[in-house]
């Protein structure tokens, strides 16, 4: 042992070391090796001791070479940066039977059933290597270390690894975040099948590259449970001494998340910022996502998309878009550009019914809406959004106070196509979107039913009034009035199932002058064509002089005990204006003028609103208080 030891450059300490002679075969037991970087036991090595002659084994002949080196049940732990292990001169080939290999970096032992290596009888300082296990672990690598430069380059081929074995390796690390040990609850299965190019050296590290993929699996960790089908990750490339800069495209197939209430966030746009930096592309396919919210979860069906990153000048962006069947609620497209902290996106959900976890938001101005098919799409980027019912579900909330009728609601905001459309914008605050979503619509709702005419008005380009303003004393309107009234037809259709109205009415303060000074102009010409042998009817006009004649006659007649005022104190001017502004004031009033005034207005309105009569509905006004106010019809909408 001495004498090999001296030549062979490499002491065996162990115990029932024996050297048979005629055999030239050195054996032993419980061996252990250590050397700078590398640590190993061997359960028994057995080793040929190759001499010039046949008996330079009893004479002390020195060692040739050695020959048929073999080791059993071996354990080996390598520290690739402090590995200066000087191969035996004499070495020419050496066999490992059963193993584990470990090192550092790699928290799990690799198990191999052999493992050779052997010098390159071509090129010096070069040792092949090849390494495989076929029980359980199937995996093996074929490569070259060359000694001189200290460089390994190889390849490694999985067949069904188990992924737990793998499961703090320091590529995994880099694909997916576990960062705390797996507790007893928390379950990593799978498999995974490889051809990867393996290198190392101690400047660069240990670097893959090459493609996997794997079969049926599940991860439990902290409350998160995912199962999959199938996943490929190709165009991989790993670097040990910089694992951020690693690169890898992931696919999924037949993907099953599920995701606590804790860790769900606002929607499903709060998972694509936690993909791993290192996967520069990720497809998804027929996959399922559940957040758990409540007593009833948002479930996510048949998920189809994608997630790639783009280069930028200063950052890199991930942009991504996705499509799935929102289970009991309707269809989802949703895409996005992530960059740096920000999350730009959009979503649209189609053919959508308000029910699942969407039923805590169906409680609407005092009616509850659940059941109502919808149209939803909002953009983060300018926080907007809008809302399109095209089946209305609602039911009068007990106990509860309706803002205004639900078929009013309807009326106003479906348009001709039959699409209602409720616009609507949100606070970037940090409570859930649904919720936030929720809030803004149900506050453009209560807004709506508030200032009907004033949303009428702004959605339909055409200003409206809530009343019409007549001529005093007269059934026209007043030329505001006249494009009010037509503002309102051009309205209604674009509101085809809105209608309104009108409540026709009269003004005693403003009205009865006006008819008073009609009367008293009638009884003036009656007058004057008495006195003028002629008929009424043939009187154009009066002249001024006559006329301010029988104004004042008619005075004197009306008040016998009057007198008109001397020349001296009054103009004869301003004698007529006084004498005429009594006789206004005093002239008799009959209930029959102010209704046939008011039906006078009702024809007038009926005439000029023929093309919308389906919708606009004429009624005069009972109301009890005609004295004050402006001669107005008013408008309300149903």
């Amino acid at each position: 042992m001495s004498s090999l030891h001296q030549q062979a450059g490499q002491r065996l300490p162990g115990k029932d070391v024996i050297f048979d002679p005629w055999q030239r075969r050195l054996t032993g037991s419980d061996i252990r090796v250590e050397e700078q970087g590398i640590q190993f036991t061997a359960q028994k090595v057995s080793v040929v001791l190759n001499y010039r002659h046949w008996w330079g084994a009893w004479f002390g002949e020195n060692v040739e070479s050695l020959s048929g080196i073999e080791l059993d049940d071996v354990s080996i732990a390598i520290d690739p940066e402090l590995i200066a292990f000087p191969l035996p001169k004499h070495f020419q080939r050496l066999s490992i039977n059963r193993g584990r290999l470990s090192i550092t970096g790699i928290d799990q032992p690799l198990s191999f059933d052999q493992l050779t290596l052997a010098k390159e009888k071509e090129e010096e300082g070069r040792i092949r290597i090849h390494s495989d296990n076929r029980d359980g672990e199937s995996w093996s690598f074929s490569g070259i270390y060359e000694i001189s430069k200290g460089l390994l380059d190889g390849e490694v081929r999985l067949v069904e690894l188990p992924l737990s074995a793998l499961v703090k390796t320091a590529p995994v690390e880099a694909l997916v975040t576990l960062n705390n040990e797996l507790s007893a609850n928390d379950r990593f299965s799978g498999t995974v099948s490889a051809t990867l190019s393996l290198s190392w050296d101690k400047l660069s590290g240990l670097t893959l590259k090459g493609n996997a993929e794997g079969q049926s699996g599940q991860l439990l960790l902290s409350g998160i449970s995912a199962d999959w089908q199938q996943w490929h990750l190709n165009n991989l490339q790993f670097h040990g001494n910089d694992p951020a800069q690693s690169t890898a495209e992931l696919s999924v197939s037949g993907l099953d998340l599920r995701v606590p209430e804790t860790l769900a966030g606002e929607f499903p746009v709060q998972l694509i910022p936690t993909l791993p930096a290192v996967i520069t592309s990720l497809a998804i396919n027929d996959s399922r996502l559940e957040l758990a919210s409540g007593y009833s979860p948002w479930i996510f069906e048949n998920i189809n998309g994608s997630a790639d990153v783009i280069s930028g000048k200063e950052t890199d962006s991930r942009i991504y878009q996705f499509s799935a069947a929102l289970a009991n609620i309707g269809d989802l497209q949703l895409s996005g550009q992530l960059s740096g902290s920000g999350n730009d996106y959009a979503f649209q959900l189609n053919d959508a019914r308000l029910t699942g976890p969407l039923k805590k938001y169906s409680a609407v101005v005092g009616y509850d809406m659940q059941g109502s098919q919808f149209d939803l799409s909002y953009n983060s980027q300018n926080h907007t959004g809008q809302l399109d019912i095209s089946d209305w579900q609602a039911k009068k909330i007990a106990d509860s106070l309706p803002v205004s009728s639900i078929h009013l609601l309807k009326a106003l905001i479906t348009d001709s196509s039959g699409r209602a459309a409720i616009p609507f914008s949100i606070n970037p605050d940090k409570s859930r979107l649904p919720q936030r979503i929720y809030r803004a619509i149900e506050q453009h709702v209560m807004a709506i039913s508030r200032a009907p005419f004033d949303y009428l008005s702004h959605t339909t380009g055409h200003a409206l009034e809530p009343v019409l303003y007549h001529e005093a004393g007269n059934a026209t309107l007043t030329k505001q009035s006249q494009k009010n009234l037509v503002n309102l037809q051009k309205a209604l259709i674009e509101r085809p199932e809105l209608n309104v109205l009108i409540d026709v009415g009269v003004s005693e303060s403003r009205d009865w002058p006006e008819l008073s000074r009609y009367e008293l102009e009638k009884a003036l010409l009656e007058l004057y064509a008495a006195t003028s042998s002629v008929e009424p009817s043939e009187v154009i006009t009066i002249p001024p002089g006559v006329r301010a004649s029988l104004v004042e006659q008619m005075y004197l007649a009306t008040r016998r005990h009057q007198k008109i005022p001397e020349v001296g104190e009054q103009s004869p001017g301003q004698r007529v204006q006084e004498a005429e502004s009594w006789l206004l004031k005093n002239w008799p009033k009959t209930p029959d003028q102010l209704e046939s005034l008011q039906k006078a207005r009702y024809d007038y309105l009926k005439s000029e609103t023929g093309t919308a009569s389906g919708q606009i509905e004429l009624q005069l006004s009972s109301g009890p208080d005609r004295k004050g106010g402006e001669p107005v019809s008013v408008l309300t909408l149903h």
